[in-house]
């Protein structure tokens, strides 16, 4: 998702002949406007899907494939007439075994007209876009598949002070990119990480929402890509999820070559846990953007507190056990020296690599207990590293792969972990038969 993407958006909402005059379409209108892509019945359809018993106008349309099915989907952007909420309904609209069904409908504010609220479709992907204030856009990409509509990415787009920032996050890949303008029109900050959602121990992860980051691109390769071959040669998936005490690490390592070392400093195969415990700063900054003053950004290069590195040694799977290193910029209180002996590391051989399982006590990253209440998540710096070594004799053509950039004395380098709270998602996802399923089930008695 780029800013390209969002401007054409916007402009299509303004410029282009499907977001109907200043007034909108009544129905009547539309119809021709479908005639080029649906038979009369389908239109019919459509019409059933409007608001039912009042006066409405059409603002904005698309007709695209958002279903992969191959077949015309559509999407349609209405207000209804005599509203006192400054809102739109856009409803998403398939091509389900030849009818067309009413997959989604939500209710968008706008700030002015309806005409700030509207949708594009592209890429197999519908985007409804929407002015949430002045200079501040939000565009979110919806995809139907399985019975589900999912929440693809997200892409805002507005001022902080007097910067111009743009984020960028994919709930799919969880790809999450940051950055900030100044009026030169020149890059001030740029950032681009996996942010990991981390969910309670023992939660049911529907489908749709993706709780585990992939690092298998060339894109993720730190440092010695000469020497990586691909995904067969070194990758990995991780995985984190928490209890009360304790957050919890799942790493699989897809790797050809398994370097285990024959002595402690001998060059081998390791996974490094970065994490950054500060709590993000109030207010419109972030994480890695410490204060805005004036014309000057302050980007939190460096720390003295709160840096966090968990070093594991995956042992030779049989006689070597598994070890881990803690290093860290704090001055470990007596309760917190007492918590790294609770850190725990177990690895295991598999046919293509090795999985690397770790338990890290809250109590030593400074917290009693997990940094969350019932309502509010909270994101921190987090970096998963995999150093991959193919020739324990040259240890120079190691390959470094991480859901980030990292530099680990460089804060602002760090991907992030999302710690989730129980009834909330990183995402969304919407079965469009959940209503027939629990209709179903009381007529059956449960």
């Amino acid at each position: 998702m780029t800013k390209s993407l969002l401007i054409v958006a916007v402009l299509s909402l303004i410029m282009c002949p499907q977001a109907g005059a200043q007034s909108g379409m009544s129905f009547e209108e539309f119809r021709p406007k479908l005639a080029p892509y649906y038979a009369d019945e389908l239109i019919a359809d459509v019409e059933l899907a409007m608001p039912q018993g009042a006066t409405y106008r059409i603002w904005g349309w698309d007709v695209g494939d958002y279903t992969g099915d191959g077949f015309n989907d559509l999407a349609v952007s209405v207000y209804i007439v005599g509203s006192r909420k400054k809102e739109c309904v856009v409803t998403l609209l398939a091509d389900l075994d030849g009818f067309m069904t009413n997959i989604s409908s939500q209710r968008v504010s706008f700030v002015d007209l309806p005409l700030e609220v509207g949708v594009v479709i592209k890429d197999n992907t519908c985007y409804i876009v929407q002015k949430k204030q002045d200079e501040h856009w939000q565009m979110k990409g919806y995809r139907y598949t399985s019975g589900s509509v999912v929440l693809v990415d997200e892409f805002v787009s507005n001022k902080v002070n007097r910067f111009f920032h743009q984020g960028y996050r994919n709930y799919q890949t969880l790809e999450t990119r940051d950055t900030y303008i100044d009026r030169k029109q020149a890059t001030v900050f740029e950032t681009e990480y996996r942010t990991i959602p981390a969910y309670r121990r023992g939660r049911q992860v529907f489908a749709g929402i993706v709780s585990d980051v992939h690092i298998n691109e060339v894109k993720s390769v730190v440092d010695g890509a000469y020497w990586w071959k691909g995904p067969e040669d070194a990758s990995f998936s991780t995985k984190l999820v928490y209890d009360e005490d304790n957050l919890f690490v799942q790493i699989k390592v897809q790797d050809s070559t398994v370097v285990t070392g024959w002595c402690d400093t001998c060059p081998a195969d390791r996974i490094e846990l970065l994490l950054d415990v500060v709590p993000p700063e109030n207010g419109p900054t972030s994480r890695y953007i410490t204060s805005i003053n004036g014309s000057t950004l302050n980007v939190r290069h460096e720390s003295d507190s709160g840096l966090y590195a968990f070093t594991v040694s995956i042992g030779d799977f049989e006689e070597i056990r598994p070890s881990v290193i803690v290093r860290t910029t704090d001055d470990l209180s007596e309760a917190q020296d007492e918590a790294v002996q609770n850190v725990r590391v177990v690895t295991a051989q598999r046919a293509n690599g090795y999985v690397i399982k770790m338990k890290i006590p809250f109590l030593l990253l400074g917290f009693d207990r997990v940094p969350l209440n019932d309502e509010n998540g909270l994101e921190l710096g987090c970096s998963v590293v995999l150093y991959d070594v193919d020739n324990e004799f040259r240890e120079d053509e190691t390959t470094i792969l991480a859901t980030s950039q990292v530099q680990p004395l460089d804060p602002s380098t760090y991907g992030a972990v999302s710690l989730i709270p129980d009834g909330v998602w990183y995402g969304s996802t919407t079965n469009i038969y959940t209503d027939a399923v629990l209709g179903t089930l009381r007529e059956l008695g449960f």
